[in-house]
């Protein structure tokens, strides 16, 4: 039995937000397209990516905010929000508790228009997960032995009565505590916090790069020295534009790392690893090379 949670308006905000970001997006794109001078072409890049990354954000909290549900059976609960479920056996669920009998606690998370994903705690129950849209009075905390689980299920004494009716069947299959998560979300190298920060980093540090270039850019001379002999002596002259083969060079490496890396993961984690990695170093390599070169005097 599948319960929808209180009604809010989150969706139609983070929708909204989605549309302004996306018009957002095609400004920027449209300036990008007629700019001809460095710095701006960067600012307007760096916007372009915010806009984007916003609007898939915003769209995602549409994704969320439509398809929140509580599924109740025999087996336990399954708390349905975005791509993930998480999973509740009934044989852990303690008891329920009316939000209107607990005391105010502390929340962090999302927080949008009634929607409420994150956590908090409380002295009598611990550790709290909130999957809410409505405030607390009008929400059910689920106790289990390892934490609470805050919900609001639009029928919530409706929602009591069909828990006490299950829960005196008994269960069909043995759940266990976890969080289902579905395409694209279950692929392992996406799930891996550590790749993410990993190529995070390399990404971060190739665009400020770019940054750095593109502002420097108008008050560089003409000509730079790019290369030094063993006495510190420059004995090879390149027009300023040459600089921008760094920035190059670090999205070259940081794309092709960042595929093979993904090829090789599940053969080869650690060596995955490695690859991204590298990748960082090749970012610090360029970055000493462009202030190497336009470093005041040289």
């Amino acid at each position: 039995m599948t319960f929808r949670p209180h009604p809010t308006r989150s969706g139609f905000i983070f929708l909204g937000g989605a549309i302004l970001f996306g018009i957002a997006a095609i400004f920027f794109m449209n300036r990008l397209l007629q700019s001809n001078e460095l710095p701006n072409i960067f600012i307007l890049l760096a916007s372009l990516l915010l806009a984007l990354t916003l609007m898939g954000l915003a769209l995602y909290g549409v994704f969320i905010a439509f398809r929140l549900d509580y599924h109740l059976n025999r087996n336990g609960l399954a708390i349905r929000w975005g791509l993930c479920r998480q999973i509740i056996p009934m044989a852990s669920v303690m008891d329920l508790v009316p939000g209107w009998s607990l005391s105010p606690l502390a929340f962090t998370g999302i927080d949008l228009a009634g929607l409420r994903l994150g956590w908090g705690e409380l002295v009598e129950y611990g550790s709290i997960q909130f999957y809410t849209t409505a405030p607390l009075a009008d929400s059910l905390l689920v106790v289990t032995a390892y934490q609470g689980y805050l919900i609001s299920p639009d029928q919530p004494d409706r929602f009591i009565e069909a828990w006490h009716a299950r829960q005196a069947l008994g269960p069909t299959q043995h759940w266990s505590f976890e969080i289902q998560r579905n395409w694209p979300l279950n692929v392992p190298v996406i799930a891996d916090r550590l790749t993410w920060g990993l190529l995070g980093l390399a990404t971060l540090a190739c665009l400020t790069l770019f940054g750095y270039i593109a502002l420097k850019f108008p008050d560089l001379p003409p000509s730079l020295p790019i290369h030094f002999n063993t006495l510190g002596n420059a004995d090879r002259i390149a027009d300023k534009s040459t600089l921008l083969i760094l920035p190059a060079a670090g999205a070259i490496g940081l794309i092709v790392n960042g595929l093979l890396g993904s090829l090789i993961y599940r053969a080869e984690k650690v060596g995955a690893y490695m690859l991204w990695g590298s990748t960082i170093v090749l970012q610090i390599v360029l970055w000493i090379a462009a202030m190497t070169v336009t470093a005041p005097g040289r």
